[in-house]
């Protein structure tokens, strides 16, 4: 009993400081970034992201109580053992938001809609610049299996001059991007696939 209570300790330790570690990240996507003539930032906004987080973190709370009532009462009726991988996937939303996040954080989309062309900037000083319309190579989106809680994880992986770009999708659920990605989805044909844990 008493490793059972610090393998929980751990994980609630392990998920309050990644929790809080997210919502300092959220934070600071809500800083304002410089403007560029005639360009529209394609990014998620301080208001989905924080959305988003409080979503995962209550489905994360959730697997949290799941997997202290599997651990707690399979010692007595071993058939619930079988809500463990429930209780964990939940939890691994954690790590998907995380991954989405960082994805968010660490690259800028500039966004054109007189010529559509794009200009993606990244932390490390590393640009890529295309049109919209003429230089995609490949697009394909990778989703989670289902929506947790109304959020929908994945990505779209774009080729583009032999570059691999990845948007996440959290980026689309804000309305002022809607043109960018009609514009992707008008024009290409989009290959679809579903996978347990769509990490980029």
């Amino acid at each position: 009993m008493q490793k059972l209570l610090l393998i929980l300790l751990l994980v609630g330790v392990l998920i309050y400081f990644i929790s809080r570690k997210l919502q300092a990240v959220g934070k600071s996507l809500a800083v304002q970034k410089q403007a560029k003539q005639g360009y529209i930032l394609v990014d998620a906004g301080s208001q989905v992201v924080n959305k988003v987080i409080k979503n995962t973190l209550f489905s994360v709370g959730i697997g949290v109580v799941l997997l202290v009532i599997t651990l707690v009462l399979a010692m007595k009726v071993k058939i619930l053992l079988i809500m463990l991988p429930i209780s964990l996937y939940l939890i691994g939303q954690l790590f998907l938001l995380n991954n989405q996040l960082k994805y968010t954080k660490d690259q800028q989309i500039w966004f054109n809609p007189a010529n559509n062309d794009v200009l993606v900037e990244w932390l490390s000083g590393q640009k890529v610049q295309f049109n919209l319309l003429r230089d995609i190579q490949q697009i394909r989106t990778v989703k989670a299996v289902q929506k947790n809680n109304q959020v929908q994880f994945g990505y779209y992986e774009i080729i583009v001059h032999n570059n691999q770009l990845f948007l996440p999708l959290i980026i689309e659920e804000n309305q002022v991007n809607n043109r960018f990605f009609k514009t992707l989805k008008d024009n290409y044909s989009i290959k679809g696939k579903t996978t347990l844990f769509p990490l980029i």
